[in-house]
């Protein structure tokens, strides 16, 4: 028996969903005939492929290694499937990025792939920056969008673009246009949760001079910073791409403090492991395209 391409989109789909029952629904098949095929493949190659964390599977180690070579053959069959147009690509790209990356600058590139390959499916996963390298560590993402940093011997980084934090309270406060240090350490804080690039950031600016912040608020998403911010629940610190249209409506407005709150934007892939040409493709995109020209 040889190993078939319908056991490698089981696979490969079971790494994405985490369930074989999601996996099957993803390639129109049954339940049980994708369980059959993954132990079929599992038997062909010795060794088993997932195991059981909770509610959901987890690859592992060993089979971290087929995800690439995996997803490199799906990606050729759809190549050839669509030789009509010689620089056409087709097929998936699984894409998991940091909170203001996936929410304000990667639709654009999307879009743009999207236009220029019609046949490309975009999975995109959003969260903080942690999650982010988790799904490149477990091979549900190709490819992964940061901001700040990434020193994990697994993973290799690239600087893609320089963005910028800004400190900003509602418009309604009666504050000095420019915070001082002592400011900054009386000031109540609305922030991202711990795991976040932009927290990260913003702590870091910080130790030197505050030890401890005063976060009377720790949420997971931008938009609930921003309210809270709005209504005077404390200072923010956001990418300032996030927040142009609150501050354009006039909502909130923005200190000058003695904070240096520049990042680099990173692209981050697997090391060691070859790119599927979708994903190539669209890094070049990526590189190539300019997202931030309204900072």
């Amino acid at each position: 028996m040889r190993i078939t391409l319908r056991q490698l989109q089981i696979f490969e789909a079971v790494v994405h969903t985490g369930s074989v029952t999601a996996a099957a629904e993803l390639v129109a098949i049954s339940q049980p005939a994708a369980s059959q095929a993954l132990r079929e493949l599992e038997a062909l190659l010795g060794r088993p492929l997932f195991r059981r964390h909770g509610k959901r599977l987890q690859i592992t180690p060993q089979a971290r290694h087929l995800l690439p070579q995996a997803r490199a053959v799906l990606s050729q069959i759809e190549q050839i499937e669509s030789m009509g147009n010689d620089d056409e690509l087709s097929g998936s790209l699984h894409i998991a990025a940091s909170v203001s990356v996936g929410n304000y600058l990667l639709p654009k590139q999307m879009s743009l792939f999207k236009h220029q390959h019609p046949n490309i499916r975009f999975n995109l996963d959003i969260g903080n920056t942690q999650s982010v390298i988790q799904q490149l560590l477990t091979g549900k993402a190709e490819v992964g969008f940061i901001e700040g940093y990434c020193q994990h011997a697994e993973l290799m980084s690239q600087v893609w673009l320089k963005d910028q934090l800004v400190v900003f309270g509602s418009a309604q406060e009666d504050r000095s246009e420019h915070l001082s240090w002592e400011d900054l350490t009386e000031a109540n804080w609305v922030m991202r949760e711990s795991g976040s690039g932009t927290r990260n950031i913003l702590e870091q600016a910080t130790a030197s001079k505050i030890p401890q912040l005063n976060v009377v608020l720790s949420l997971a998403h931008m938009e609930a910073v921003k309210q809270a911010v709005i209504h005077q629940m404390g200072l923010g610190c956001l990418s300032k791409m996030a927040i142009s249209q609150e501050l354009n409506a006039g909502l909130i407005r923005l200190y000058q403090t003695p904070l240096e709150l520049n990042r680099n934007l990173l692209i981050v892939t697997p090391k060691n492991t070859a790119l599927t040409q979708n994903a190539q493709r669209f890094i070049d995109l990526c590189c190539a395209a300019p997202v931030l020209s309204t900072l």
